[in-house]
């Protein structure tokens, strides 16, 4: 594992660093100081920058898929006559994508999320199964949850 970079910064719980390292490390001229402030003062006022508390739903939210998806993949595999130590341990994983995981959406913008699930896992069962956590309410963080345009088949090795 490589040691974080001296300029790398914590921005949504995610550890980003510099992809280059320094390529010059003599103090700013004026002209590069004044033109920082220009462009700080620009994005002060352009730029939106999302609230501590809509970070902290975005990643309870997440949180909350990927117990919803591990949740679901366990139905699937008990409806599959998997042995109990098999659904207890069939895993899946949700990944973020997109200007989320790049760390540059803007305030309200959706999370682009990929499902990694076992094999026993059809996109038949993702999109037909109509599962309903046993727990949910009608009440949650998760609004305009919705199928992709276009679906990326499983890939295998």
């Amino acid at each position: 594992m490589s040691t974080p970079s001296p300029m790398s910064i914590t921005i949504g719980g995610r550890q980003v660093s510099p992809a280059l390292g320094i390529v010059d490390a003599s103090p700013p001229t004026t002209t590069e100081t004044h033109f920082n402030e220009l462009l700080k003062q620009y994005t002060d006022k352009n730029v939106p920058i999302e609230s501590q508390t809509e970070i902290r739903k975005r990643e309870r939210v997440l949180d909350r898929m990927g117990q919803l998806c591990r949740e679901w993949i366990r139905t699937v595999c008990l409806k599959t006559n998997l042995p109990q130590d098999a659904v207890l341990n069939a895993g899946g994983q949700l990944y973020t994508s997109g200007s989320y995981r790049l760390g540059v959406h803007e305030p309200g913008a959706d999370i682009d999320t990929i499902l990694v699930a076992p094999n026993v896992c059809t996109k038949e069962d993702f999109f037909g199964s109509g599962y309903t956590p046993p727990d949910y309410d009608g009440e949650s963080d998760l609004t305009h949850v919705r199928a992709p345009d276009s679906l990326a088949e499983r890939i295998r090795n």
